[in-house]
């Protein structure tokens, strides 16, 4: 009896510990049997499976976002762009979606402009793709979020909504309201930025201003109580941000408005 009860334990013990922990799957035809179109992510990595050597082999992290030193990726989608120097995978990685690049093996972040936050992160609940060959950017790519699905332009290196009209459930309303004429000047900066606002006559509301780099990681963050749109909003101190891209995402009110801006070398 002791030795039937240890025989089931040892069964229990190792379906536990050899259990796969793939969270989301996704494939396409490549027309090649020996490199498969079938990709899949854990925790930590994405993975694209060999038929070959019927064995999954990891792709490189570097790019991705960490937390803990950990990568975190949670959504996965691919198409086949067929070639190889840049990819049609993308991810969402914590802060942003990221695109493989085969020739370097390293991830980058596309912008977040556009897309609504929840506790300060992007809301990408999911993503999925389709496109022609020859580019990744010649691909249309959508983002499930809490409040609609948006398509990715890039052209416009920017995320927009699509119509929830006709969907049978009731959907948040939508906060992203464009705020119209934003100056802001310089730009290029090199320590300050100067930002007027044009809002209905009569506004007297606090304004927030968050500044994110390319990984859509916040680097500052600015508010104002009261503002009436009579003098520009100052952003000061910027000095030690490294020469780049940025993101200034602006909320007065309900309205929304991302805009971008440059630090100079």
């Amino acid at each position: 009896m002791k030795v039937y009860l240890t025989f089931i334990l040892m069964i229990g013990i190792s379906q536990i510990s050899f259990s796969q922990k793939i969270k989301v799957i996704s494939a396409y035809d490549n027309q090649n049997s020996y490199t498969s179109g079938l990709f899949a992510i854990q925790d930590t990595a994405v993975y694209r499976y060999s038929w070959y050597y019927h064995e999954w082999f990891a792709l490189e992290n570097t790019g991705l976002t960490r937390v803990n030193d950990t990568v975190k990726v949670s959504s996965l989608a691919v198409y086949n762009n067929k070639i190889n120097n840049s990819s049609g995978i993308f991810v969402f990685s914590d802060t942003a979606v990221f695109n493989y690049n085969w020739f370097i093996q390293t991830w980058f972040p596309l912008s977040n402009a556009g897309l609504p936050r929840i506790n300060n992160k992007p809301d990408v609940r999911m993503l999925t793709v389709y496109g022609d060959s020859g580019s990744s950017s010649n691909s249309t790519l959508f983002a499930l979020t809490d409040t609609a699905i948006y398509s990715y332009q890039w052209y416009l290196h920017e995320w927009f909504p699509l119509s929830n009209l006709g969907l049978s459930f009731s959907v948040k309303e939508l906060q992203e309201n464009n705020i119209m004429n934003i100056n802001s000047f310089p730009n290029p900066f090199d320590e300050n930025i100067s930002i007027k606002l044009n809002l209905p006559a009569g506004f007297n509301e606090k304004i927030k201003i968050a500044i994110y780099d390319e990984k859509g990681i916040q680097v500052k963050y600015f508010e104002k109580e009261n503002y009436t749109s009579v003098e520009p909003v100052v952003l000061s101190e910027l000095n030690q941000l490294t020469s780049g891209i940025y993101f200034c995402e602006i909320k007065a009110g309900e309205k929304f408005k991302t805009i971008k801006v440059i630090k100079k070398k």
